[in-house]
């Protein structure tokens, strides 16, 4: 019962605090937004790729990882681009997630 709290509370809570302050110290030191809507986009786009084809979303998903990383660290540091492509798939998924509820709560 205690594993479940902490997978389905804490941890989401934990990695909504870690990406906002790694997106608050790019935003503060750098001026860079680095879960921009069209990170966001990019993702989708390979995620939706990979349901058509598994090895084709994969690719795309590691293509546009890399672009991430080089945006992001072309006008952050390394440290913040090597979090942020590791937070922005979370990001999509959070993202997503409260599309999915918001649809489903207008709907009802």
């Amino acid at each position: 019962m205690m594993e479940t709290i902490l997978l389905l509370v804490v941890l989401p809570l934990v990695l909504l605090v870690i990406g906002y302050i790694i997106w608050q110290s790019a935003m503060d030191s750098y001026g860079y937004n680095i879960f921009s809507i069209w990170v966001l986009v990019r993702l989708l786009i390979a995620v939706v790729c990979g349901f058509v084809d598994l090895y084709l979303g994969i690719t795309l998903f590691v293509l546009f990882s890399i672009w991430s990383f080089i945006a992001t660290w072309r006008n952050t540091s390394m440290f913040i681009a090597i979090l942020a492509v590791i937070f922005q798939p979370i990001a999509l998924l959070f993202a997503f997630s409260a599309l999915n509820r918001l649809s489903k709560a207008l709907n009802d």
